[in-house]
């Protein structure tokens, strides 16, 4: 069973559990509906017209206008404004803006196998679908290469900040990272035989600010999208040995 965490933000540092932003529903007006509905329509049509990589980005801007348009929700809206956890997040770390990310899922194995896996970082390419490979340094420090958009390869190096063997494993990247990020893994027994609960949380600062957050969740490139199907990947893995090439559709559509 997977599922989201407790959205405790404020306690990242302090080991409690985090995670998921709370937005406020965002209800829109009749003549606001109606003006997004038709944005959506000729955005789409243009997009049909032009095609490719841009013709692709701005259909799928033109069906969220669309859909917001015809439900009277603002979900774009709602994706352009960071919860007051990650506003006070990105104050105090100094970044531009900061978003968060968490999930859990229960893993029927033993809390120190899965712990044990994880803490040896070379393994995580097998397991995180957008690492291409972890270089470990030495005990606390690794170097990092993940496939970011179009095909380019984004690197930084990351320190283990807290070890607990078979308990919990937290790290951070260097301030000079092309993606500055922080985060966890915690392992828990599940109880009644039931193996181990992982919880993770991942806190980022999006590139593009958090309009290059919500292209990337159009894109099915957004991180909180991806470490849902990571934590899936690692279930597969340490369950049954291997990873299934079709996940869920459950788990893609987050």
């Amino acid at each position: 069973m997977d599922r989201p965490t407790n959205p405790r933000i404020e306690d990242l540092d302090a080991g409690t559990p985090a995670g998921a932003r709370v937005s406020p529903r965002l209800h829109m007006r009749g003549p606001e509906r109606a003006l997004s509905v038709a944005a959506g329509g000729l955005l789409a049509g243009w997009a049909i017209r032009r095609g490719g990589v841009l013709g692709c980005l701005a259909g799928l801007a033109g069906s969220v206008l669309i859909a917001r348009g015809a439900t009277g929700m603002a979900p774009v809206r709602r994706a352009l404004t960071p919860s007051q956890l990650e506003k006070d997040e990105a104050r105090r770390r100094g970044w531009s803006t900061a978003a968060a990310v968490s999930w859990a899922v229960t893993i029927n194995r033993p809390r120190q196998e899965l712990y044990d896996y994880w803490r040896n970082f070379a393994n995580l390419s097998d397991v995180l679908e957008n690492v291409e490979k972890v270089d470990v340094i030495d005990d606390t420090h690794s170097e990092w290469s993940v496939r970011g958009p179009a095909g380019v390869t984004i690197k930084w190096k990351a320190m283990v900040t807290e070890d607990l063997p078979g308990q919990r494993i937290a790290w951070s990247s260097e301030d000079k990272a092309m993606v500055k990020n922080t985060g966890w893994i915690e392992f828990r027994d599940a109880g009644e035989d039931r193996g181990t609960e992982v919880h993770a949380l991942i806190l980022y600062e999006p590139p593009a600010g958090q309009t290059g957050r919500m292209l990337a969740k159009l894109l099915r490139r957004e991180p909180g999208i991806q470490l849902r199907r990571d934590l899936r990947r690692f279930k597969q893995l340490m369950e049954a040995g291997e990873i299934s090439a079709n996940l869920p559709q459950s788990i893609i559509n987050g």
